[in-house]
């Protein structure tokens, strides 16, 4: 048996590496068109993503209300610290990729999350993958 490395120079979204003899993978993702930030209308996606998120089956309901109540707040100010509502967002979605029903949802999710990374803009593209999207 032989080592086998894998070297990326930049982004892989959209792809699957696999290493070893005849393996076989199967890769979903949908192409993404975001919409420009000033169409989004940030906090009724927002709540729209919460509702969705406490759905979930997870005993993380309170920390998934907590980061979107944050981010929230964070989006209503005057000039809003789009990192600090990426993070937050990033947040809540970390804790609900853990839940038993996720994938059954996602794609109900990804039409908001489209939405969010659209007025987060390029920094937050990172989150799409999680919902099965990609640019």
């Amino acid at each position: 048996m032989s080592e086998r490395n894998v070297h990326i120079g930049g982004n892989a979204t959209g792809n699957a590496i696999v290493t070893g003899d005849h393996n076989r993978t199967t890769l979903q993702f949908r192409q993404a068109a975001l919409p420009e930030a000033g169409q989004v209308d940030i906090q009724a996606e927002l709540r729209q993503l919460l509702a969705l998120l406490q759905g979930l089956q997870t005993d993380k309901r309170g920390k998934i209300e907590t980061a979107l109540t944050e981010a929230a707040g964070d989006a209503q100010s005057a000039a809003p610290d789009r990192e600090e509502v990426g993070q937050a967002v990033e947040r809540a979605l970390g804790y609900a990729t853990q839940a038993a029903d996720f994938a059954d949802k996602a794609d109900r999710i990804a039409t908001h999350v489209q939405a969010v990374v659209g007025w987060l803009g390029s920094n937050w593209h990172r989150l799409l993958p999680l919902v099965g999207l990609t640019l």
